[in-house]
């Protein structure tokens, strides 16, 4: 029985001792700190304007990475956080409002006074999904730091 105590006590510790990485974002303005820590989807877009989007992981303390791509933080424009239910509900309701917008071409093609009620829907709900990419914070190179630290 001591011997199974000692071990708990020694699982607790080492999982209460251990350190994970994170990425420290700073905000250069107001001093603000955002972390984005290992294992959370994220979208980041690097000086070359190309896109990532997986979720993050640290190989060393200057290169992230993301989807088996490596990634240096001096190369970050842009990081925001990418959760998987919103990119989902951004895809369907884009789906949807191009769906609607067709069966509204397909209404007024056959003379149906309907067709522009299903258009203005169709468009509204082709918007929504453009605002729904808008509902996560953008951290930009020009305002903020990043650099990677041990939590």
């Amino acid at each position: 029985m001591k011997s199974l105590l000692y071990l708990l006590l020694f699982l607790t510790a080492f999982n209460l001792f251990s350190q994970r990485k994170a990425l420290e974002i700073t905000n250069i303005k107001n001093g603000k700190i955002k972390l984005f820590v290992e294992n959370q989807r994220v979208k980041i877009r690097t000086l070359d304007r190309k896109k990532h989007v997986g979720k993050i992981h640290f190989s060393d303390n200057q290169t992230l990475i993301i989807d088996n791509k490596l990634v240096k933080t001096d190369s970050i424009l842009s990081i925001k956080k990418q959760p998987l239910v919103l990119g989902t509900l951004k895809t369907g309701l884009l789906i949807v409002g191009f769906s609607v917008i067709g069966a509204s071409a397909i209404s007024a093609s056959s003379g149906n006074d309907s067709s522009i009620l299903l258009f203005l829907g169709g468009t509204a709900t082709s918007i929504s999904s453009g605002l729904i990419e808008g509902l996560n914070k953008k951290r930009f190179k020009q305002n903020s730091t990043f650099k990677i630290i041990d939590q």
